[in-house]
């Protein structure tokens, strides 16, 4: 009989909310074989997360360290060293907050951890006080770190710079997503137009993301406000949460839109929601590589997105690239063609998205070996 226990990896986060970094790693971690590697969890809050829950079911344990605010830099070093002092079960770190990676990466490094950082996003191009500490706190990483990873290669240099991202310690790592829920069904699409209340004809146009500033919720709002003035049956879906959800559902109401545009907060049934709809909307002032976007194609429908986005994200033919200096008109237009393109003939692109390498089956087996390899050769 083998007892021999899975080795436990510390994935380092801000908190587990539904982000794109935090659902990619989630995603990873359902199917991982936990007989092998068991991951578990520092975050940066004691408030309750949405994927806490699911963590502690599927075995991880989830650990708190205060939130870094530069004045408290002496005490957030201590904290962290006490950890590994009280937890030298962890060889394998993975960092995926990065304003402060070198300080725990750091740490980790001098008990003979494994250290990884993982870049999930390009620059900000506005630069506020935030970004410029950000920068100066996580600038050594690229040094510090053991490995490093990126959802894309913009990402990756944008985090540790070009001779970094193009030295041996560095590694693009798809955003991958489970391809069998994403491989498009017209029972499927059947199930939710009806559930939503979508007739046959009407067309219907998502979003899919926080709301949050770097989503650009202002122009999703201009849009969508567009395309129901456009197409007096068009419906318009935004999907997610996030700090100024309230204020543009207070919008939605005061400009009597609530039947047009649905902010239906966190679903657990993308697929289903992504299937129902004719075309996808992400016109983002920034991003790393979207794993939205990907999921969208998957299911077949146009993706209509901003030009700030990496073009690494075009894994098939579905996406169209618009300049956010373009009108909302414009942009709504574009959705409302593409949409009904799409009534005509879609199909699934899950082929495509597997050789492109985003099909998580992949993923997890080597990042599960890549978990071990580094395990005991500290």
């Amino acid at each position: 009989m083998n007892n021999k226990q899975p080795i436990r990896v510390l994935e380092v986060f801000g908190r587990m909310n539904r982000g794109g970094a935090e659902s990619m790693i989630m995603n990873l971690y359902r199917k991982m074989d936990k007989s092998r590697v068991q991951l578990d969890f520092m975050v940066h809050t004691e408030k309750h997360c949405q994927f806490d829950d699911e963590i502690e079911q599927m075995g991880g344990l989830i650990y708190h360290v205060p939130r870094f605010r530069v004045y408290n830099f002496f005490s957030y070093h201590r904290a962290w060293r006490r950890f590994f002092q009280m937890h030298p079960e962890y060889r394998v770190v993975h960092g995926h907050m990065g304003a402060t990676a070198a300080i725990y990466l750091h740490e980790a490094n001098r008990v003979g951890c494994f250290t990884i950082a993982h870049s999930h996003s390009a620059d900000n191009p506005r630069l506020t006080l935030y970004d410029f500490l950000y920068s100066i706190f996580s600038w050594p990483t690229r040094y510090v770190a053991k490995q490093l990873f990126g959802c894309s290669t913009e990402a990756g240099v944008n985090r540790y710079g070009k001779k970094a991202a193009s030295s041996l310690k560095y590694r693009n790592f798809p955003n991958a997503i489970d391809l069998k829920r994403f491989e498009y069904r017209i029972s499927e699409r059947d199930k939710y137009r009806k559930e939503l209340g979508i007739g046959s004809n009407q067309l219907a146009i998502i979003h899919v993301g926080r709301v949050t500033s770097p989503k650009n919720p202002a122009m999703i709002f201009r849009v969508f406000k567009e395309i129901v003035t456009m197409e007096p049956q068009a419906k318009c879906y935004w999907v997610g949460t996030g700090e100024l959800e309230e204020k543009y559902k207070r919008m939605i109401e005061e400009e009597h839109l609530e039947d047009r545009i649905c902010m239906t907060g966190v679903r657990s049934d993308i697929p289903g929601l992504l299937m129902a709809a004719d075309c996808f909307l992400f016109p983002s002032l920034w991003e790393g590589l979207p794993v939205s976007v990907i999921e969208a194609q998957a299911t077949g429908i146009p993706c209509v997105i901003s030009d700030a986005i990496s073009r690494e994200v075009a894994v098939s033919d579905l996406v169209e690239w618009h300049s956010l200096s373009e009108s909302p008109e414009l942009w709504a237009n574009r959705c409302l063609t593409l949409a009904r393109k799409s009534q005509q003939h879609r199909q699934s692109r899950t082929e495509v998205i597997r050789k492109a390498g985003y099909d998580i089956e992949d993923s997890v087996r080597w990042l599960t070996d890549f978990y071990e390899s580094h395990h005991n050769q500290e």
